[in-house]
């Protein structure tokens, strides 16, 4: 079967090849675009494994989606520093707290970061990501924190590997269901909607478990 009077994708990462990421005639740019879902044999395949057209997941957000959105992220993380240092500053008379991102920025604005927000819909600046920590000598003694880093290349480096390690492991389930949607044998939509599941819960998971321990390292180190 020839697409657009190419052959037939070998591989999911392949098919993706044959489209460009552009918009359709109505504007809107699709993972899958309209013309695809016109060819009688590529359509139905991609309909009988469960994608539509205009499926959110179909519909790939623009730049200016993204800014919203973390510009979203950012003010409610603005909002909860502010929150937290008035709680503490009411318990303990003085705080100055500064958010600490496990997975950073340097993470998130490098070559894997898309992985996480585009794939998997985490968003860095969301609490499940967040420590509070002391900005200053001060609010470490009143309100028993651990300095503010900056950062820690080590953290960074330990999550940069578990990070590319969760995305080879999306990449393989993409791979197997895309394989079912060219017309294979592969993954199921449910098999795969499972494993993105399963690979986002375990980095918000490991994440919480990395809280605690980067905590009594700060306070072990700075004592």
């Amino acid at each position: 079967m020839a697409i657009f009077g190419r052959r037939k994708p070998q591989s999911f990462t392949e098919f993706k090849e044959t489209m460009r990421p552009t918009p359709d005639a109505d504007g809107v740019t699709r993972v899958f675009p309209s013309e695809l879902w016109d060819d009688p044999k590529v359509g139905a395949l991609l309909r009988e494994v469960g994608f539509a057209p205009d499926d959110a997941r179909n519909i790939l957000p623009t730049a200016e989606d993204y800014i919203a959105l973390f510009a979203a992220a950012k003010k409610r993380l603005d909002e909860r520093t502010e929150t937290f240092n008035s709680e503490m500053t009411a318990r303990h008379g003085y705080c100055r707290a500064l958010p600490f991102l496990v997975i950073d920025h340097t993470i998130w604005d490098g070559e894997h970061g898309a992985f996480l927000y585009a794939q998997l819909k985490l968003v860095g600046y969301d609490e499940w990501n967040v420590l509070m920590l002391a900005a200053d000598e001060r609010t470490k003694e009143a309100c028993d924190l651990a300095g503010h880093p900056g950062t820690v290349p080590a953290v960074t480096q330990v999550m940069t590997e578990r990070v590319i390690e969760w995305k080879r492991r999306y990449e393989a389930a993409l791979e197997a269901y895309g394989i079912t949607a060219t017309g294979g044998q592969g993954m199921t939509r449910e098999q795969f909607e499972a494993e993105q599941d399963a690979i986002r819960r375990e980095i918000v998971d490991n994440v919480g478990w990395m809280k605690p321990r980067i905590i009594s390292e700060l306070l072990r180190v700075q004592a």
